[in-house]
């Protein structure tokens, strides 16, 4: 089965052919373009089965279809996040589609805590001050984890994760909030309703996947519902956040420090090596405050992560090769 791979994912051909086994019939074929309904064409020409897609937003039906008329049967994403899939389009023209749901659980809960530490320790600041060989310690005064109620909104793999990470440092409360409670989780945390745990919470890290449901659930109604100067964790997606409501917050202090590896509109972000500025004005404004620390969509980045990503996604499409099925399909 020959597989197209776009040059929007990350690594191409190289990334994957490592994982491709004896036993597999799998081809991989690099496609120099980036995935547009025109180019869509090229899929057709290779005799392509199947794709590799990711991307950072969502495309419309009509890219879908044109995936299913090139004679494309599987799209598979070599990410968990599969919010640029548009699932209803894809089951109406025939196509099945799969991720990686559990590649490295830990990448992005280390790196939570490490956005954690960051903004408790004032860690931006402190950088800045170094680079201006400014060396007092006024204002560096930081917060300890021991003392902090802490609330997960998403307490899946990494939700549960991340609890497990931080029950090291011995804060003084976890909550959770999640549809789907587990038993595990509630060895570490107590379940509790989502206006709870924005009454409760000093720290609130959020771990859920985006939806329509929860698009834009930190806004600035549930904003005002959380503590006074609540410390904001994303590592999730950026959609989650309203980031103008989000900046409002920071801006009176009702935020008291951010840290965030994804932001809304993020593909704007990637269409350049580097710019004079940010392209985005509330993202600017966002990223000028000392006490919002920025990382861009690393969480899940690395070594390790990269391996199980890779070698998931071939496993998910020999799958399908073999038996035109896959245990980790989307669309049913």
């Amino acid at each position: 089965m020959k597989v197209g791979i776009y040059k929007t994912v990350r690594g191409g051909v190289d990334r994957f052919a490592p994982f491709i086994t004896e036993d597999m019939n799998l081809e991989l074929i690099g496609i120099d373009q980036i995935p547009t309904v025109e180019t869509l064409e090229e899929l057709k020409k290779q005799g392509c089965e199947a794709m590799i897609y990711n991307s950072d937003h969502k495309e419309s039906e009509e890219f879908f279809k044109t995936i299913a008329d090139a004679g494309v049967k599987y799209v598979c994403c070599s990410c968990a996040g599969y919010d640029h899939f548009d699932l209803d389009a894809m089951k109406k023209y025939g196509l099945k589609g799969a991720n990686v749901p559990a590649y490295s659980p830990n990448a992005i809960s280390e790196h939570t805590v490490m956005l954690l530490l960051a903004t408790l320790r004032h860690f931006k600041t402190q950088i800045i001050h170094t680079e201006h060989h400014i060396y007092q310690k006024a204002g560096l005064k930081g917060r300890e984890i021991r003392n902090m109620v802490i609330g997960i909104v998403g307490a899946g793999r990494i939700g549960y994760t991340t609890m497990k990470c931080l029950s090291g440092f011995g804060p003084k409360k976890m909550l959770a909030y999640d549809p789907y409670p587990n038993d595990k989780v509630k060895e570490l945390a107590e379940y509790v309703s989502l206006d709870e745990l924005y009454k409760e919470c000093d720290v609130i890290i959020y771990h859920a996947v985006l939806n329509k449901e929860n698009y834009h659930m930190v806004n600035e109604d549930t904003i005002q519902k959380m503590k006074d100067g609540v410390v904001l964790i994303n590592t999730s997606r950026g959609g989650i956040f309203d980031a103008s409501a989000v900046l409002k917050g920071v801006q009176s202090g009702k935020i008291g420090a951010l840290g965030i590896d994804v932001v809304e509109g993020e593909a704007l972000l990637d269409k350049q090596p580097q710019f004079t500025e940010c392209p985005d004005p509330v993202l600017e404004a966002l990223f000028s405050h000392e006490n919002v620390v920025y990382t861009p969509h690393v969480a899940f980045f690395t070594d390790e992560a990269e391996r199980n990503l890779s070698q998931g996604t071939i496993e998910n499409l020999d799958s399908y090769e073999k038996t035109g099925f896959c245990d980790k399909e989307l669309v049913k």
